[in-house]
C-alpha cells in the first residue's frame, strides 16, 4: 500500500513538470518545479529513501535561489553551484549505505551546475547525461515508480526540446532570453 502511495506523489510530481514545461517565466519554472520536487520528495519520505528526500529539499533550496539571481548579485559568484552541492556530499558521506547513495548526489550536483552555467545547452546536457539517468537508476532500485514516470517524461521533454529548438537555436535562446538566470514573473 505505501508503494501504491509513493507512486502516486510522484504522478502528482511528473504532472508538476509537465506543467513546469509549460510557464514562459523561469521564476515561474523554478517554482513549479519546487512544488514538483516536494512531491517526489515525500515519495522518496514514504518508500524510506532518505538520500532522495535529502537531495530533493536541496533541489527546492537552489530553484529558490535561482529565483533570486537577478535580486542578489551574491549568487551569481562562480562558487555558488559548488557552496549548494557541499551539503549534499557531506550527507552522502554521513549517511553512506552503499553505491546507490551516490545517484541523488551525483543528480544533485550535476543539475546544479548545469542550472548555473546559463546555457540552455549545457542544462539540458546535464538533465539527459547525468541527471534524469541517475534519478531514473535511483527510483528503479528504491520502488519509486512514480519518479521513473517522471524521469521519462524529463527525458523525452528534453530530447524534445533538443529537436524543436536545433542545437544551434538552443544556443540563440539564451542570447535572446538572457539564459536561464533571468526571472521574470
Amino acid at each position: 500500500m505505501i508503494t501504491f502511495a509513493a507512486s502516486g506523489f510522484g504522478v502528482l510530481s511528473t504532472l508538476c513538470f509537465i506543467i513546469s514545461f509549460q510557464v514562459k517565466s523561469n521564476k515561474k519554472l523554478y517554482l513549479t518545479q519546487s512544488a514538483a520536487n516536494v512531491f517526489y520528495g515525500t515519495q522518496f519520505y514514504l518508500l524510506g529513501a532518505t538520500g532522495g528526500l535529502f537531495n530533493m529539499g536541496m533541489q527546492i533550496v537552489r530553484n529558490l535561489l535561482l529565483c533570486k539571481m537577478g535580486d542578489w548579485k551574491w549568487l551569481n559568484h562562480p562558487a555558488m553551484a559548488p557552496v549548494l552541492c557541499l551539503p549534499s556530499l557531506i550527507y552522502m558521506i554521513a549517511c553512506w549505505s552503499g553505491p546507490l547513495d551516490l545517484l541523488p548526489f551525483i543528480a544533485m550536483t550535476a543539475g546544479t551546475f548545469g542550472y548555473w552555467t546559463n546555457d540552455a545547452r549545457k542544462l539540458r546536457m546535464a538533465e539527459l547525461i547525468f541527471v534524469s539517468p541517475a534519478w531514473l537508476m535511483y527510483d528503479l532500485f528504491q520502488g519509486a515508480y512514480g519518479g521513473v514516470l517522471n524521469e521519462a517524461v524529463i527525458l523525452g521533454s528534453v530530447a524534445f526540446s533538443i529537436i524543436r529548438f536545433g542545437w544551434a537555436g538552443l544556443a540563440e535562446l539564451n542570447e535572446n532570453a538572457g539564459g536561464l538566470k533571468e526571472c521574470q514573473a
